[in-house]
């Protein structure tokens, strides 16, 4: 009897709300740091190989680090404050 009364709160509690729509941000987020990765994961392998400036690097793995942290930030604030 009691797991009746919890069942629909815990449906209402779990559904997402924010200013823009979660799934939508998250489904940008996700195509973000995915592009991220990849041009990152590419700008070493041609360090590698020597096809480009080493700093390059590091400056994209720094790059990227921001972009992962900015949209994980939005996320985080659309999610909770929407």
């Amino acid at each position: 009897m009691q797991n009746e009364i919890r069942d629909p709160a815990a449906a209402v509690k779990k559904q997402l709300k924010g200013v823009v729509q979660p799934k939508f941000v998250r489904i940008v987020s996700f195509i973000i740091i995915t592009t991220s990765l990849v041009a990152c994961t590419v700008l070493c392998i041609l360090a590698i190989w020597q096809f480009t400036d080493s700093q390059a690097v590091g400056r994209a793995i720094a790059t990227f680090i921001v972009v992962i942290m900015a949209t994980a930030i939005f996320t985080f604030v659309n999610e909770k404050l929407g």
